[in-house]
Order: structure tokens, then C-alpha cells, then sequence
């Protein structure tokens, strides 16, 4: 798990990559700027999104925040795929929002 802080210091380094668990639909209605979506459901299909992104690469998995286990459960998937340096950022989508933090939205 990382902090709110700590998710928005790897933020502004550019030194991670965050992927979003949430639904298509809720991704396009707004997400972490330059976040990834690998919907947790959809998981074998969607985690060709991932594909140049090196094993050691830090990723930062979130969903909707505290009363969504989604992040938890990509975690466990993006590990067991090889992926090293997966972390959680528990607090998600509502703590990112509500810090006024880069957003954006699909046209």
C-alpha cells in the first residue's frame, strides 16, 4: 500500500504507472491523467495494455477508493504475471479527486 503522498510524488517524477481496476465506463468518465485501464473483470483481455511496460517498471494499481477491493485483487493478478514492484494506492479515484490532482477524460 502507498499513501496519498507517496502516490503523488511518483506521480510528478513520472517514475510510475498507475492502472486503473475500475469499469470502462467510470475510466472514461474521469481518471488519473496518463492512467491505464485494466478493468479487474476484464483482466485476460485488457492486460495486453501492459505489454511494453518492463517487469521491475513501479506500478501503481487503484480503483474508487477505500470501499473498492479491486486494486487489491489486480495487484495479486499483475504479481502472479510477473509484474515485481506492484503497489496499492488504497485511498484511489475519491482521494485523488478530492486533492484536486491531474485528472483527465475521454472524449
Amino acid at each position: 500500500m502507498i499513501s496519498h503522498d507517496e502516490a503523488r510524488t511518483v506521480f510528478e517524477s513520472g517514475s510510475a504507472v498507475f492502472v486503473d481496476a475500475r469499469h470502462d465506463f467510470d475510466f472514461n468518465l474521469g481518471h488519473i491523467k496518463g492512467a491505464l485501464n485494466v478493468p479487474l473483470k476484464d483482466y485476460d483481455v485488457k492486460k495486453s495494455a501492459l505489454s511494453g511496460i518492463p517487469n521491475d517498471r513501479l506500478i501503481i494499481a487503484y480503483c474508487d477508493g477505500a470501499e473498492c477491493n479491486s486494486s487489491i485483487e489486480l495487484s495479486v493478478k499483475l504479481m502472479k504475471d510477473g509484474y515485481r514492484n506492484v503497489r496499492i494506492f488504497f485511498g484511489g479515484w475519491r482521494e485523488w479527486v478530492d486533492a484536486n490532482l491531474p485528472i483527465e477524460k475521454q472524449p
